[in-house]
């Protein structure tokens, strides 16, 4: 069903609704509590700062690996190849007004360069997204998160 199909049905449903509280057949309580269970569902996704990154703190990337690691984070890492993350790179509107003054790094996407290993990270720029990449022998602050599927 294309979106337009969905919209449609959606609206449809609304009106119907609607019509149900108004003619007392539906709790708009009820309604109300529903539609709010809507808006507080979990994203998908969030942004973790180690221990060590906040209030203030810096963390060399080599160390906030192992954290992920020890803590069994990196598991729920987000990658260049994940279905969200290529909608916002395709899609920028559609990309968290609160990430966009930060660098989201994405550690299941790493690559090496010799002895080097970096980290790839998306970042608001230009009104789009784009990918950098940052050395793990660099310092990550709280401006650096990293982008966790919600457990």
């Amino acid at each position: 069903m294309s979106s337009g199909n969905q919209f449609e049905r959606l609206f449809k449903l609304w009106a119907t609704v609607t019509k149900l509280v108004i003619d007392g057949k539906r709790s708009a309580a009820k309604v109300a509590d529903t539609l709010q269970s809507i808006v507080d569902e979990q994203l998908p996704s969030k942004l973790y700062l180690a221990p060590g990154q906040q209030n203030g703190g810096v963390m060399v990337g080599f160390d906030l690996e192992k954290h992920l690691q020890e803590e069994k984070l990196i598991e729920r890492a987000y990658t260049l190849e994940d279905e969200l993350v290529k909608s916002w790179l395709e899609n920028p509107a559609s990309y968290p007004e609160e990430f966009k003054n930060k660098a989201i790094f994405l550690w299941k996407s790493q690559r090496a360069s010799g002895d080097y290993r970096e980290v790839a990270c998306l970042c608001w720029h230009g009104g789009r997204v784009v990918v950098h990449w940052r050395w793990l022998e660099r310092r990550w602050d709280g401006y650096r998160p990293a982008l966790l599927a919600s457990s």
